[in-house]
């Protein structure tokens, strides 16, 4: 099973090395983001993270080793040995 890896604030502002981001260290839950609106409205990235959270959709990183079909089972969370037979659409469709 593919392992989940959970977001860590922050991570993507540290890694680019964004200045604003040592404005919201060492806050945590709603106080975090309230700052984080405020500071990062014009950041392209905040914007698309927000609007993933808005929309309740969340981005999967595919793999080379597996195949387009396991993935589709992964994310609708099936078994992919019982969909072995379908498309990747028709997965996704369950």
């Amino acid at each position: 099973m593919m392992g989940i890896k959970e977001y860590a604030s922050g991570t993507f502002c540290k890694s680019i090395e964004c200045e604003r981001h040592k404005n919201l260290e060492g806050l945590e839950g709603q106080e975090y983001l309230e700052k984080k609106e405020l500071l990062c409205m014009d950041c392209f990235a905040w914007k698309l993270f927000a609007w993933l959270g808005e929309k309740q959709y969340r981005i999967v990183k595919t793999e080379s080793q597996i195949s387009a079909l396991e993935m589709a089972a992964r994310i609708k969370g099936i078994d992919p040995i019982h969909v072995k037979d379908l498309t990747e659409d028709e997965i996704l469709c369950l």
